[in-house]
């Protein structure tokens, strides 16, 4: 099961390393306590049916129409998009231990925030920061000029995570600490 608070995970099996990037997709634009229910009814659902199956293998038996009508049931927000990120997903060839976050973001959906969110939670040590407005707000407390939402620029966004990783390194902690410590003072609901 899937818990926002507590997303750090370094020793999940692959069928959860699946399932973890499913709930970064749903974060994508969505508050991550909902993000993470979406996630956990959405595996509830296949598990009814057989806990061994992982959810890219429940995903490849839905062509694109059925995973976005499967998306809408679900309240996922933006539908066709993630539909499409996950739908594309569960046909690459990526090996979710070791792929890059360069590799992720060739995902449709898949921004350099979800890639890096998805790695930093999932792998130990992982040099990036997931600036969502969470890491925004905070960043703009300390007085960096900042925008409100996740840069579209890369290198803008390569400077803030500089940033980021500066002040976890400053903590002595982590990035996924960091950015969770972050998330959970900034969360609503």
């Amino acid at each position: 099961m899937i818990d926002a608070a507590n997303i750090t995970n370094y020793n999940l099996t692959d069928a959860e390393l699946e399932t973890t990037l499913m709930f970064w997709v749903f974060a994508a634009g969505k508050n991550g306590t909902r993000a993470a229910q979406i996630t956990n009814q959405l595996r509830s659902f296949w598990d009814t049916m057989s806990k061994d199956i992982s959810t890219f293998h429940w995903l490849m038996h839905y062509d694109l129409e059925d995973t976005t009508e499967l998306l809408k049931q679900y309240k996922t927000g933006c539908h066709n998009i993630k539909a499409r990120t996950l739908w594309q997903l569960c046909r690459e060839d990526l090996n979710l231990r070791t792929c890059t976050a360069e590799d992720l973001e060739k995902i449709y959906g898949i921004g350099m925030k979800t890639a890096r969110c998805f790695i930093i939670h999932s792998r130990e040590n992982a040099p990036y920061a997931g600036l969502d407005t969470h890491m925004l707000k905070h960043l703009a407390s300390l007085g960096y000029d900042v925008p409100k939402n996740t840069p579209n620029s890369k290198k803008l966004y390569l400077t803030l995570e500089k940033i980021v990783l500066k002040l976890s390194e400053e903590k002595g902690i982590s990035p996924a600490a960091y950015d969770l410590q972050v998330w959970n003072k900034y969360k609503v609901g």
